[in-house]
């Protein structure tokens, strides 16, 4: 199977001295002290391969260009070269590792795109079989095509995602969950989901709930703005519960009217919540009909293609027996098919069958689009009645007012502090409804997930459990026996329990075992993979600057895990694995595996991966 190979990864700018690290064909260790630039380099592979940023730190100031070596399967070394600020990619047919840059053989895009080859994803995907794949993004079966960013969190692995509780496979984004299993079901089956066909109104199905969730969103940021300088929920009801005490022990002269009023308020806030309600709705409907009035207008414009065309067939004469319009033979002629001169009948008739389905189509369309305008008019006329009551029971409320007695202004006052109490209240409840209302719709994502996840192969996933297990067992991991990926969750469960609910240390551990599972799992059956693996403190999470100082590793861990570890990605990995850790290896490596020691010590072998920037350059630079 055809995999891609990391060669080096160069920074270069005008009068700043070059940055390089040079990456070898299995193990590749880069280690030493935080702060060096291990996760820098982690970052600027990820931005290489298609990512849109690079991270910002002080010592990247003066380098205009990145550069990464790149050997093809054909043993091709070609140079991505891209600029720090992002943007398009310069394509080098050759090993280049330092600037000015020549003109480039070839520019590709950085956003993937199925209908054009000039981007750095289909460029990638092509080397490893991948192109023009495609993967499952709903329950109903509508497809979209890969992209190397589908691939890039399973074979880059940042010190974030190492200790995170979402799963390997995932990245933790709802909307594209159901790609992310499709696209784990894509490595361990070898087979993408082209065979796959959508019914029809799934892609509007999928932008309805798209918007819904857009409109739920503006609708939660404006609420939560107005609530940007008011006191927590928390804050408020004990606030309010205070309150409500002062004005019992104050105002027992006016109880009758303060209930009228109180029951008055009840009303105003019922009524507002109807206003809130119908103003979501109203929202909703609106972006669906300017949706499905686009579909409307696309079926508008088939019945007109499809009209000239049956216009264009009479005039021409396909539609009547006799002379074939296809052949130019004569009916008494067309000895080998005798109903030859009725084609042009069987054309017209399946443009009239065409013109029915599309028509039928349009019918039921438009009687969505009147329900929608029906609702749409209930949800105005609705709003519009309660905002009409509830300016009568403002009105109603300042009569009330009135009617207070002036010895009982500090009353007064408390219950127009009590008012705005609640009125904020009513903001939190309303963000909790619209909170409610979003999970309902992310929901039907999960359930697109569940479907995708219970289509994967068990064959494929008990092997993959047995791969992840005897990796884990090789690292002297406990109990890796009984490891097993579980397709429901989509997580590993190890220890009766789960991968997210271990300490961030075993977490890390496990995420490298996926990782490192899943390519060698791929090389083994000569499946597609990228070829390489990135790791980012895969066994500790901090090491100070001080040599004598130690590392800090997580207690959970089983001792021996380290030389175990870079024993087994040695002698029984297949392909490219670089490794950033803040531990150094208990046991030298092979003569074969690259270790590079950065030392964050002046003057003491090589600061980090760029050069240390002196209070000299810094005052210079601020100059």
């Amino acid at each position: 199977m055809s995999r891609l190979r990391l060669v080096h990864l160069t920074l270069w700018g005008q009068n700043k001295t070059v940055a390089t690290v040079e990456f070898g064909a299995g193990l590749t260790l880069v280690r030493g002290p935080s702060d060096t630039g291990k996760s820098f380099i982690v970052n600027a592979i990820d931005f290489m391969l298609g990512a849109s940023a690079l991270k910002e730190i002080p010592e990247r100031a003066g380098y205009s260009t990145v550069l990464l070596g790149v050997e093809l399967p054909s043993g091709e070394t070609v140079t991505l070269a891209r600029s720090v600020a992002g943007g398009t990619f310069s394509l080098y047919r050759s090993d280049i590792r330092e600037g000015p840059l020549p003109v480039s053989d070839e520019d590709l895009s950085p956003k993937h795109n199925p209908n054009s080859e000039t981007n750095i994803s289909r460029f990638l995907l092509k080397q490893i079989d991948l192109d023009n794949s495609r993967i499952r993004k709903n329950a109903q079966g509508a497809t979209d095509t890969l992209s190397f960013r589908n691939l890039a969190h399973l074979c880059i692995v940042d010190e974030t995602q190492m200790q995170s509780e979402v799963p390997p496979a995932l990245s933790g984004q709802f909307i594209t969950k159901t790609k992310e299993v499709s696209t784990l079901k894509l490595l361990l089956e070898g087979e993408d989901d082209s065979a796959l066909v959508a019914p029809t109104g799934s892609q509007e199905r999928t932008k309805a709930n798209g918007a819904k969730v857009e409109v739920i969103d503006r609708l939660i940021e404006d609420t939560q703005t107005r609530l940007a300088e008011t006191a927590d929920e928390a804050d408020l009801r004990d606030q309010l519960a205070r309150l409500n005490r002062t004005i019992e022990e104050r105002a027992t002269a006016v109880d009758g009217l303060l209930a009228d009023r109180a029951g008055l308020a009840e009303q105003v806030r019922v009524q507002q919540e109807v206003i809130q309600r119908t103003r979501t709705e109203v929202a909703e409907v609106a972006a669906l009909l300017g949706r499905f009035d686009l579909l409307d207008k696309q079926y508008e414009s088939d019945l007109q293609r499809l009209a000239t065309i049956r216009e264009a067939g009479a005039i021409l004469g396909f539609f009547t027996p006799g002379k074939c319009p296809f052949c130019g033979a004569e009916l008494e002629d067309q000895h080998y098919n005798r109903e030859h001169g009725q084609h042009g009948t069987a054309f017209d008739e399946s443009v009239a069958a065409e013109i029915a389905k599309t028509t039928a189509l349009r019918a039921d369309l438009g009687l969505t689009l009147a329900e929608l305008r029906t609702r749409h008019g209930d949800a105005l006329g609705a709003g519009r009645d309660a905002a009409s009551r509830a300016e009568e029971l403002r009105s109603d409320l300042r009569e009330f007012d009135e009617r207070l007695e002036p010895e009982h202004g500090e009353v007064r006052e408390l219950i127009a502090i009590r008012s705005q109490l609640e009125q904020s209240l009513s903001l939190y409840a309303r963000v909790a409804e619209l909170v409610h209302l979003k999970a309902s719709i992310i929901d039907d994502s999960d359930a697109d997930t569940a479907i995708v996840s219970d289509g994967l192969n068990l064959t494929a996933l008990r092997e993959f459990s047995t791969e992840l297990a005897t990796r884990l067992g090789a690292w002297g991991y406990p109990d890796a026996s009984s490891v097993r990926y579980d397709r429901a969750v989509q997580d590993i469960q190890a220890g009766d329990q789960f991968r997210s609910a271990h300490g961030k240390g075993v977490r890390a551990i496990l995420h490298a075992g996926f990782t490192i599972g899943l390519a060698q799992y791929c090389f083994d059956r000569d499946a597609p993979h990228p070829g390489f693996v990135v790791l980012d403190s895969p066994l500790v999470t901090y090491r100070p600057p001080d040599e004598d100082a130690s590392p800090i590793v997580d207690e959970s861990l089983p001792a021996g895990i380290v030389a175990d570890f870079y024993r087994d990605l040695q002698t029984r990995f297949d392909g490219q694995v670089i490794v950033m850790e803040n531990l150094d290896p208990t046991v030298p490596l092979d003569s074969e595996s690259v270790d590079i020691h950065f030392t964050k010590q002046p003057g003491m072998g090589r600061y980090g991966f760029l050069p240390q920037r002196t209070q000299a350059k810094l005052t210079a630079a601020e100059g």
